[in-house]
């Protein structure tokens, strides 16, 4: 059965949905949506900051990340964070740092990335 060609978000050239990569672009999976380099959950919002499941920075502030202090001087201790080993303390409905609503089991702030 012949399927209908879409195009890809990336470049806009006509392509099948069941590709792994865009033949024009070269775009690997071009129709999925996005997902955290670290830990591989779906990014729902492009103009989300931070992982809600690993607290990896996303887009420019995987950017700003790099260049910061804990990146020149190896890992740095998070203030609040419960110490290794402790069990994770339920994540609250809203975020402490700006107040966003925060997706279920979200462990970091989607939109400026405070921890919850």
């Amino acid at each position: 059965m012949p399927t209908f060609k879409h195009p890809c978000p990336h470049c806009g050239q006509f392509i099948n949905r069941d590709v792994a990569v865009c033949p024009a672009c070269g775009t690997p999976d071009p129709f999925t949506p996005g997902r955290c380099p670290k830990c591989g959950r779906v990014i729902e919002d492009p103009k989300w900051v931070a992982c809600p499941g690993c607290g990896t920075p996303l887009g420019a502030a995987a950017a700003a990340a790099t260049g910061g202090p804990a990146a020149a001087g190896g890992p740095a201790a998070t203030p609040g964070a419960a110490p290794a080993g402790a069990a994770p303390a339920p994540a609250p409905s809203a975020c402490t740092g700006c107040g966003a609503p925060l997706p279920v089991g979200a462990r970091f702030c989607t939109v400026c990335g405070t921890l919850a």
